[in-house]
């Protein structure tokens, strides 16, 4: 069970949409909760935030979705893409059944759902919703790694890319996301990338801004499509609902 926590609607309204925030490596839920949720809530104060904890234990308090201690400090960046990509293709499995009993729990419709993250929990936002088999409203990757190596797209929901004007690096950085972008407009993608001014590696209020107003545009419009077989391109019928500042990396 995928631990979480959640921050009420500041309108104190009924939920209008939900923004499910994955944190980054080495961090937590609750320190997101308590940072993401104080920059975003006043910005988009008419959604419920939920919070995961990833569910690889690292120490007291800090977290991680897929092992990486082994390829964040001296591999290529090939070989690191390649191994991201199928370490967080498999945990993208649970977190999509974490997103479905959410889901039930808030009784909220995927149409107004966004599922965002920060560096690694960029990456895992980005492989959970374009894995799944029914869309959600939005996916946000900030400063997401191996974007470009996804094995297998079954959603095509609306994607915004940011990352830091300051980060150069190509695995997360904004080479890679704007390369990330380029993929996802030749795979018929709809797709923003934001490069923002003078940012590092960093969650940054500009970055919640650009999530809250990523988040009105895509909750509000017409539902996102289901990607088609590549066999036989027909769409894939729906699933059922399953039952089921601080440190920022």
């Amino acid at each position: 069970m995928i631990n979480d926590y959640v921050r009420e609607p500041q309108s104190g309204k009924e939920p209008e949409h939900l923004v499910i925030y994955f944190h980054g490596y080495g961090s937590s839920g609750a320190l997101m909760s308590q940072y993401v949720g104080d920059l975003l809530g006043p910005m988009l104060p008419e959604a419920k935030l939920r919070f995961p904890d990833a569910p690889v234990q690292m120490g007291w308090d800090n977290h991680s979705w897929f092992e990486l201690r082994d390829v964040i400090d001296d591999a290529e960046i090939p070989e690191m893409h390649r191994i991201v990509s199928a370490r967080a293709s498999a945990a993208a499995k649970d977190m999509n059944d974490y997103i479905d009993r959410v889901i039930k729990e808030e009784g909220i419709s995927e149409d107004r759902v966004i599922i965002a993250g920060f560096s690694q929990g960029g990456t895992m936002a980005f492989y959970t919703g374009l894995m799944r088999d029914t869309p959600v409203a939005g996916v946000f990757a900030l400063s997401g790694g191996a974007l470009d190596h996804i094995p297998a797209i079954k959603s095509k929901p609306p994607v915004a890319l940011v990352a830091g004007e300051l980060e150069k690096q190509d695995y997360s950085g904004a080479p890679h996301a704007e390369k990330s972008r380029a993929f996802l407009a030749g795979e018929g993608f709809t797709v923003s990338c934001d490069i923002v001014p003078h940012q590092r590696h960093e969650t940054s209020p500009r970055a919640m801004q650009l999530l809250a107003d990523f988040t009105r545009k895509v909750a509000s419009g017409p539902k996102p499509s289901v990607a088609q077989d590549q066999d036989n391109k027909s769409p894939k019928p729906p699933r059922r609902t399953g039952n089921s500042g601080p440190k920022l990396h």
